[in-house]
């Protein structure tokens, strides 16, 4: 536990007069010195496409037809242990129970402490109780973990670096300090780390092959920001000095565009910014604290539909989504949660933000068909590599879709001088042969206007190829639009079909899972270069 004091209260002011940054800044160049996130487990679903659903499943099934697999649902530990030893699992049984037969792999994050056995519901267990608190994670993992749940990923509270228990428990955590006189009673990264402690051996004895996540963290809108934030800088530099980074699988974090201006390096490079560089940036804290190269999830990204003024603006929402979602595949991410899957009331009322890609009747948005086609057209792929040899009014990632590549471009949406459509060639495989483009139109008129898909063939020297020669390339021109480009004249094969209950190919989704300590230690130790802070 953090103990407040006098000499830290200096300094921490000093700081502040002095203009320091301990957190993130946009100024630093870290280029050498980042790595990326491992890579999942070998026997994963291809597939790394989910959506936040919580707290009801509301559209569930509509968005399970958008080819979404993976979710986050809060679980509290409140409406279980009422009182200490006497367990009601009806309401986890139901929820669960939902997501299970729609075909949904759950993240349960772990909310709302009984009072009993402590003295906030979103921050530190009493030290009393943390062995109630292992001894229910337990029995938890224990039942849920296996059919027909299937819950194989445990993380423990939402945002907990969120150091305000008093205006902000509704975040669903709130470990945070900061020296924050809101911060809950013995709140402090160390503390958190000695909870982990506590609750990794309990999920690994009930079964060895579930995985532990770090809360989703902000890691953003921090209380040493100039406009002051509520999320504790230090959170997670405490954690690892605390030892935690050995009670972790997974290191799992949020991300909206509003904060990507933390995340520019310099130089400047349109492949390595944002949610990307984010997710560096904590793959590499990690594994300068710990030696350990451990795998990302983000169980929370997304970007609202209207502007500050209600007004639809559904190309800011779309591009945010192909952005973070396609730099997200860059590096590793795995699974990526969109928040939400519809809009939530309390958001709306809260300011006025709507992130669903359903609306509150559960009708689609525009953006929903952006989401279906994204999720379809590359649920079978795997990365190849960031198209970074085409000129920079692009930006474009290459996949691998079942033997044929695939190529998702657009226009740089950035670029403040609007170029009209330029020309990219596609070579393909076999003079005269034909590429696939499905497009996204993403400057999208009103809530009305939901035919933004399309779908075309153009074949070289054809219609549509842009240089009319037969020259074994196909000549498109790019423009704000998002599509995807697939070489038809690659064979290709057909994959086993994902079945509806993730139950059915669980023994093939655990294979190669972790055992009982940390799960993506590599034996490599490559040196990382120290970041000058």
């Amino acid at each position: 536990m953090r103990k407040f004091s006098y000499t830290a209260l200096l300094f921490s002011l000093a700081m502040f007069i002095a203009g320091a940054v301990i957190a993130p800044a946009s100024a630093r160049d870290l280029a050498d010195g980042v790595i990326d996130p491992a890579p999942p487990p070998p026997g994963f679903p291809v597939s790394p496409y989910g959506v936040w659903l919580h707290p009801d499943m509301q559209g569930s099934d509509k968005l399970r037809e958008a080819n979404a697999l993976w979710t986050t649902l809060f679980l509290g530990w409140a409406a279980v242990e009422k009182s200490p030893g006497h367990y009601d699992w009806s309401s986890w049984d139901s929820i669960l129970g939902q997501a299970a037969d729609e075909g949904y792999q759950v993240i349960a994050t772990i909310t709302s402490n009984p009072s009993w056995a402590a003295q906030t519901s979103c921050g530190p267990i009493d030290e009393d109780h943390l062995d109630d608190f292992a001894t229910f994670i337990h029995k938890a993992v224990e039942r849920y973990s296996r059919p027909p749940y299937n819950v194989l990923f445990w993380s423990f509270y939402n945002e907990p670096d969120n150091s305000d228990a008093v205006n902000f428990d509704w975040l669903g955590g709130c470990w945070g300090f900061a020296y924050n006189p809101n911060a809950a009673p013995g709140a402090g990264g160390e503390t958190y780390a000695n909870m982990l402690k506590h609750v990794y051996p309990a999920v690994k004895t009930a079964n060895p092959k579930a995985y532990v996540a770090l809360g989703g963290l902000a890691y953003d809108y921090f209380t040493i920001d100039p406009d002051g934030g509520v999320f504790d800088a230090l959170f997670l530099d405490d954690i690892l000095a605390a030892g935690g980074a050995d009670y972790f699988d997974i290191i799992n974090f949020h991300y909206y565009p509003w904060s990507g201006w933390r995340w520019e390096p310099s130089p400047y490079n349109r492949y390595n910014r944002h949610i990307a560089y984010k997710a560096r940036w904590l793959a590499t804290e990690v594994y300068n604290a710990s030696g350990q190269r451990k795998p990302i999830m983000v169980t929370e990204v997304g970007e609202t539909s209207h502007n500050s003024q209600h007004y639809p603006d559904y190309h800011r929402q779309i591009m945010a989504l192909y952005q973070t979602f396609m730099q997200s595949r860059m590096v590793n991410v795995y699974p990526l949660i969109w928040f939400t899957g519809i809009d939530l009331q309390f958001s709306i009322s809260y300011d006025g933000r709507r992130y669903g890609l359903l609306n509150l009747d559960g009708s689609p948005k525009p953006t929903f068909y952006a989401y279906k086609a994204l999720a379809t057209e590359l649920q079978y792929a795997t990365f190849v590599r960031p198209r970074n040899d085409l000129p920079y009014l692009f930006e474009g990632y290459e996949f691998n879709d079942r033997g044929r590549t695939k190529t998702v471009l657009w226009m740089y949406d950035d670029d403040p001088n609007r170029p009209p459509p330029q020309p990219v060639d596609f070579p393909i495989s076999r003079t005269g042969g034909s590429v696939r483009v499905v497009k996204i139109r993403t400057n999208v008129a009103d809530d009305d206007d939901l035919d933004i898909v399309s779908e075309r063939a153009i074949t070289d020297g054809g219609a549509g190829d842009a240089d009319a020669q037969r020259n074994g390339k196909v000549r498109i021109m790019i423009d704000n639009d998002i599509r995807f480009i697939e070489d038809l004249t690659m064979p290709t094969y057909t994959p086993t079909p994902p079945p509806m209950h993730l139950h059915m190919y669980l023994p093939v989704f655990l294979q190669g899972a972790p055992g009982s300590h940390s799960l993506a230690t590599e034996n490599s130790r490559q040196s990382i270069p120290a970041w000058q802070r």
